[in-house]
């Protein structure tokens, strides 16, 4: 323990009879930090070969794009790019279930439920219409009718597929006997 302090007290002595002390701290501290920085360009290096190697091993997604434009003056919406080829360019069975033909409805807002098998055929857009009315933009967003007459409705259909000419039209008609909400707005 002895040496140890003497070792501590020749070391203080000799950092003491230094005549200009600055210089060699910084000289040390300097010297110290080739190490780090040494470390930090070896990390850096590692790592980005280390994302160049996993971005090459990973599959790419080879399925196209499709981008759509939107529809103007209820024509449907401009295909700029093919779809996958595992699904069936026509429009497949789409029904209308809610509500059913003939049926009597009070719900405000009125959700029109559509269902169409997207997995097996390619994308369809629609367009609906209240008897005989003017018909709506293409989209494939859900129907709901806000505050619709009172009465007999008759609701058509028509459904469009995205990737060819195929069109599908389909007529539901029943009762809405609602009570008209003051927010409300036909959609």
């Amino acid at each position: 323990m002895e040496s140890v302090k003497k070792a501590i007290r020749k070391a203080r002595y000799s950092y003491r009879a230094l005549p200009d002390k600055k210089q060699y701290i910084e000289f040390f501290t300097a010297l110290l930090t080739v190490p780090v920085l040494l470390t930090v360009i070896v990390l850096n290096v590692s790592n980005l070969t280390k994302s160049e190697k996993e971005a090459e091993s990973k599959p790419q997604d080879t399925r196209p794009i499709v981008i759509t434009t939107a529809p103007i003056n209820n024509t449907a919406p401009v295909i700029t790019q093919e779809p996958d080829e595992e699904c069936i360019e026509e429009v497949g069975p789409v029904t209308i279930t809610y509500p059913e033909e003939g049926s009597t409805v009070d719900d405000n807002p009125l959700t029109i439920s559509i269902r169409y098998d997207k997995v097996t055929y390619c994308p369809v857009v629609w367009s609906y219409r209240i008897n005989n009315g003017r018909y709506s933009d293409f989209d494939d967003k859900s129907i709901a009718l806000y505050n619709p007459p009172n009465g007999n409705i008759v609701f058509d259909l028509r459904v469009r597929s995205l990737i060819s000419d195929d069109e599908k039209i389909l007529k539901r008609t029943f009762t809405y006997e609602g009570t008209p909400t003051a927010s409300g707005s036909a959609n």
